[in-house]
């Protein structure tokens, strides 16, 4: 996601601020064999939600505590959309732990998940610095990242957002692949979401690999038992509900389901300037009937 500073008198908007971005407190160069790098200093913080998940029994959080970080992150990138500035070049992108320190996300009880948001070594301000292309993880990449001729934009924001509540909220991730190449990406999301629109599907050389030109799957194509579509619902069974039910925690109502859905899909819109902005997301039903009960319990409200 892009790194952002904003400035807000907002009580709220200061507090969740301060929670979540981790203050600078030092930073120096380190010359090695692979070169010269600059190094940060910040307050340690426990292990990334991957990692968290990863050590875990199940592979999820409790149903609550998947709430929260949702709502925590949602809160942050659609309240602070002030001021917008790039955080300094020259951040190193990758982070080599020597030690395991953290606890498996199943191990979580609800006010123990106060997030932070670290690694900014790709940010930049898309007003200011165009780019074309992502650095975002494959099956995070919007698809305008591939298919578009406009500069990537906050909406790119909006998806990758979209993808992470997913993997926050269930066990495995919307779009899957093992060799997640920008083919097999785009196929995944043409397969949930369905056609990518016209003037992205001629662009799309691969196309007839997977699906036909009205955009039905090939039957031989599909990775599921039966040959047929793994659409929304069925991923939403097999990524969320069953996970959940067989770790014995409690699944989503169907009126959080459909709420979590719409929200969800409207970050998922395939054109980004018809996507949900970060202020839709905030005010959507999802957000308003559990995301801020869940931050109102934190005191963050």
């Amino acid at each position: 996601m892009f790194a952002r500073t904003y400035v807000n008198t907002n009580d709220f908007i200061g507090r969740l601020g301060k929670e979540i971005i981790p203050p600078l407190i030092d930073e120096f160069w380190v010359a090695g064999p692979n070169g010269k790098h600059k190094c940060i200093v910040t307050p340690p913080a426990r292990m990334g939600l991957f990692d968290a998940k990863e050590a875990s029994t199940f592979g999820l959080f409790r149903p609550k505590v998947a709430q929260s970080i949702t709502a925590q992150l949602s809160s942050f990138v659609g309240r602070h959309s002030f001021t917008v500035k790039p955080l300094s070049n020259g951040v190193s992108a990758h982070v080599f732990i020597p030690g395991w320190f953290g606890v498996p996300s199943d191990d979580f009880v609800f006010g123990e998940e106060k997030i932070i948001l670290s690694d900014f070594g790709e940010s930049f301000n898309p007003h200011k610095t165009p780019r074309f292309s992502s650095k975002t993880l494959p099956l995070l990449q919007p698809p305008e990242a591939i298919f578009s001729d406009e500069p990537l934009s906050f909406a790119s924001d909006i998806w990758t957002l979209a993808c992470t509540i997913w993997e926050i909220s269930g066990q495995r991730p919307l779009f899957e692949a093992s060799w997640p190449t920008a083919d097999r990406v785009t196929a995944e999301q043409v397969e949930v979401l369905g056609i990518l629109p016209p003037e992205w599907w001629g662009k799309w050389s691969r196309r007839l690999e997977w699906f036909n030109e009205k955009g039905e799957l090939r039957p031989e194509t599909s990775r599921s038992y039966d040959s047929i579509r793994r659409t929304w619902d069925q991923r939403f069974g097999y990524c969320i509900q069953q996970p959940r039910a067989e770790a014995g925690l409690e699944k989503m109502t169907e009126k959080e389901k459909s709420a979590f859905e719409d929200m969800l899909r409207s970050m998922l819109t395939f054109r980004p300037e018809e996507r949900a902005t970060a202020q839709e997301v905030l005010h959507s039903d999802w957000m308003k009937g559990w995301g801020e009960p869940a931050l109102e319990e934190l005191g963050y409200v």
